[in-house]
């Protein structure tokens, strides 16, 4: 197999993939400018700053927060749904890795990420720690030089912590 032809994922759930294959240097920006745009995903959420986050996302983009008790809208609908959704963690430190890139068309590109999510949480006047581990699955389209989500689902694979989190998960049927 040539480093130009793409492997199919087995279950038919993703495009294929040039696994190994050495990216064009403007694919590499591409490739660094989506991880960047992850990050910066990150730092919004945590610095509470709703108008990054919202200008991290088309206008029109489909964001899906259910899996983990959040709601799914549009950048606008969510961004004015996180302040009140936050308020109950003191904190919050998002970071993003194993992150995976495809290519669907010059312009367009689908991804998944890891993320782990600890937060700082009052529960019945103590602290306890919060911890969320999901996969983010994403769709991004690059507008002139800028790429920006146009997809993100979150897919909670587990919550972590103590009486808050039990609560949490009991909500959530986990």
């Amino acid at each position: 197999m040539s480093a130009t032809e793409h492997t199919a994922d087995p279950d038919g759930t993703r495009p294929p993939r040039a696994d190994g294959a050495v990216p064009t240097a403007s694919r590499l920006q591409d490739i660094q400018a989506i991880q960047d745009l992850a990050i910066a995903y990150g730092h919004a959420v945590d610095d509470r700053d709703w108008s990054r986050w919202q200008s991290l996302f088309i206008p029109d983009a489909h964001i899906d927060y259910t899996s983990a008790g959040g709601i799914a809208g549009t950048p606008a609908e969510v961004a004015a749904w996180f302040p009140d959704a936050f308020s109950v963690f003191e904190w919050c430190m998002h970071s993003m890795s194993t992150h995976e890139i495809t290519f669907t068309a010059q312009d367009r590109a689908v991804g998944r990420v890891h993320v782990f999510n600890r937060n700082g949480v009052q529960h019945e006047g103590e602290r306890e720690l919060l911890d969320v581990g999901a996969v983010y699955e994403d769709a991004y389209v690059r507008r002139n030089d800028t790429w920006r989500f146009s997809e993100r689902i979150e897919h909670t694979r587990y919550i972590d912590g103590g009486g808050f989190a039990a609560t949490l998960r009991a909500a959530l049927q986990m």
